[in-house]
C-alpha cells in the first residue's frame, strides 16, 4: 500500500476517533471502534483503492454520532488537547509575524545600536535587534501567552472538572432505607 493511502486512511480514523472523544467516548470502546474502522478501510482498500474507501465513508463525525450516544458526563481529553495544541501553533505563529513586522519597523528607523522591544499583541513577548555591518541579528522570546492560550484552551475544550464530578458520584455512600 502507497504511503498516500495509509495517510488518508489513518487520517480518517484518526478523524473518527476525534469525533467519538467529543461525544465522551471512553478509550477503551474508542480503541475498538478505531480497530473496526481501520480493518474495514484496509479491506475496501484492497477492492476499491483507499480514495474510495474513505470517501465512501461519508462525514465521519456523523458516523461517529450513530457509533456512541453522546456523553455529556466525560471530560473529552484528546480533543481538548487537539484545541489547546492548535491554539498554541496559531499564538505562536501570530507571535512570529508580528515580530516581524516589529523588526521591519525597527530596520526602517535605521538605528545605530540595538533595540529592545514589546509586541503589544502578545504580552511578554519580547524582540530584539542588533544592527551590523553588513547583517543584523534579531532573537525572539515569545513569552508566555501562547503557552497560556494552549492551556486555557485545553481546559476549556477537555473540561477535565467532569472527571472529578464523576470521581465523587462514584465514591457517594450508598443511603439505608428503613422500612415503614
Amino acid at each position: 500500500m502507497k504511503l498516500l493511502d495509509r495517510a488518508r486512511i489513518n487520517g480518517a480514523v484518526q478523524s473518527y476517533d476525534f469525533w467519538l472523544d467529543v461525544r465522551g467516548v471512553c478509550r477503551s470502546r474508542r480503541r475498538d471502534l478505531r480497530r473496526e474502522l481501520h480493518a474495514n478501510l484496509l479491506d475496501a482498500s484492497d477492492r476499491h483503492g483507499a480514495r474510495q474507501a474513505v470517501q465512501a465513508l461519508g462525514g465521519v463525525r456523523a458516523m461517529a454520532a450513530l457509533a456512541a450516544p453522546s456523553d455529556s458526563s466525560r471530560p473529552r481529553w484528546s480533543a481538548g488537547l487537539q484545541a489547546g495544541a492548535a491554539a498554541m501553533v496559531t499564538a505562536f505563529i501570530l507571535t512570529l509575524l508580528t515580530a516581524v513586522a516589529w523588526l521591519d519597523g525597527a530596520r526602517a528607523a535605521q538605528p545605530t545600536h540595538g533595540v529592545e522591544g514589546s509586541i503589544t499583541l502578545v504580552p511578554g513577548a519580547v524582540v530584539t535587534y542588533q544592527p551590523g555591518v553588513s547583517s543584523f541579528s534579531v532573537e525572539v522570546q515569545p513569552g508566555w501567552a501562547f503557552l497560556a492560550l494552549g492551556i486555557l484552551t485545553f481546559v476549556l475544550v477537555a473540561r477535565p472538572w467532569r472527571a472529578l464530578a464523576r470521581r465523587d458520584q462514584g465514591t457517594a455512600l450508598p443511603v439505608a432505607s428503613t422500612g415503614g
